[in-house]
């Protein structure tokens, strides 16, 4: 049973890692991030590590200096799940919506599949319409 709570705890530790490098955190990808590395974003085509991390580049130009907080973690097996929220401040252009000033708070949730140590597969659910509705993109409801 120790066993298994150390993978647990140790799949939780790289996931926590690779959300770090994600968004801006120094480490060393080939250490987080398996070679298959693929990741599974909502409104996009599946992306390999290159692609993703374009598209987390885009999310920063759009928003610089935004934080990201771990309101929850939760892992079985292989699997990590996690509640994430993000604020910050519409900077930059986003969706070819100009930068507006406006603050932002982003809900979502991710899962994580950890193999050897690595992460091999991201999956995430985000609120993108609600972004959209804080940085006046689409109108509110």
């Amino acid at each position: 049973m120790t066993t298994a709570v150390s993978t647990t705890d140790g799949n939780k530790a790289v996931v926590r890692r690779a959300i770090g490098y994600n968004h801006g955190d120094a480490a060393d990808p080939a250490e987080i991030f398996a070679p298959g590395f693929v990741a599974y974003m909502p409104g996009q085509a599946p992306m390999d590590r290159a692609a993703f991390e374009q598209f987390v580049a885009g999310f920063g130009v759009g928003f610089p200096g935004y934080t990201y907080e771990i309101q929850d973690q939760i892992a079985q097996g292989d699997i990590v799940f996690n509640r994430v929220i993000w604020r910050g401040t519409h900077g930059g252009e986003f969706a070819g919506v100009p930068a507006t000033g406006r603050p932002f708070e982003l809900d979502g949730i991710n899962m994580f599949k950890v193999q050897s140590g690595r992460v091999v597969e991201q999956r995430a659910e985000l609120d993108f319409f609600g972004l959209l509705q804080q940085i006046r993109a689409i109108p509110e409801a």
